[in-house]
């Protein structure tokens, strides 16, 4: 199980790498083996993707329900993805104060904290 971990970390580092490079489609072969795995990281940044509408159509329900099942999978980076969703909204996504707050309490909670304390409470 700890071989299967680390094989998986070490995949998604290519994915962040391929995604850096701008090789959305390299990232997106990557992704989705590890997402169906259940991977939480890999499903959060497959969500990612599917915001950004990179090598993907933008698809904002597709959005928040890979970025919801992260979550759920314990990745506090797809908690903060998701308060921004619900922050700013998107195309079939309507903004939501209450539920931006919530998933960004949570994204603090799961130690994804990516500004000051103040912007969580």
């Amino acid at each position: 199980m700890l071989d299967a971990m680390t094989d998986n970390e070490s995949k998604l580092e290519e994915a962040v790498d391929a995604i850096s490079d701008k090789a959305y489609d390299k990232a997106l072969s990557i992704l989705l083996p590890l997402a169906e795995e259940e991977f939480p990281g890999a499903v959060g940044m497959l969500g990612f993707l599917y915001l950004c509408g990179e090598c993907v159509e933008l698809d904002a329900p597709k959005v928040v329900e890979l970025l919801i099942k992260a979550v759920e999978l314990g990745d506090g980076t797809a908690a903060h993805n998701l308060g921004t969703v619900f922050s700013a909204g998107l195309p079939g996504v309507g903004q939501d104060a209450e539920k931006s707050k919530y998933y960004y309490r949570k994204a603090k909670e799961m130690g994804a904290q990516y500004a000051p304390d103040e912007f969580y409470e």
